[in-house]
């Protein structure tokens, strides 16, 4: 369980980390030149739904074990799903395994939580 604790958390860790650099940044997500005024938006959108997220999926375990943190890991992992499929649509490997990776670490935990 421990691993699974430290493998969620340095997940969530992540998921912050690129949430806030796509808020800050949202070129160096993008690949883009110059970013938009709609890339700079939907950075931040991203960002101010993935920070608190990730947050929340890396407090959980360690404050609320049992249905509440599964509920939050799961709908961490669901988020994570989806930045799989849009990977796929961009076809962007990176984006893909990272998000696939970060989907069953937070699955992982949230049915050891149960």
């Amino acid at each position: 369980m421990i691993f699974l604790l430290t493998a969620n958390t340095i997940a969530a860790v992540a998921s912050i980390a690129f949430a806030a650099l796509g808020g800050a940044r949202p070129a160096a997500l993008s690949d883009s030149g110059a970013p938009a005024g709609g890339e700079r938006f939907y950075g931040r959108m991203y960002a101010v739904r993935g920070v608190p997220l990730g947050v929340a999926a890396a407090i959980a375990p360690l404050s609320w074990p049992g249905p509440t943190c599964s509920l939050i890991l799961f709908a961490a992992a669901a988020a994570q799903v989806g930045d799989a499929i849009i990977g796929v649509a961009a076809r962007k490997w990176t984006m893909i395994a990272g998000a696939s990776v970060l989907t069953v670490i937070h699955a992982a935990t949230a049915a050891a939580t149960l």
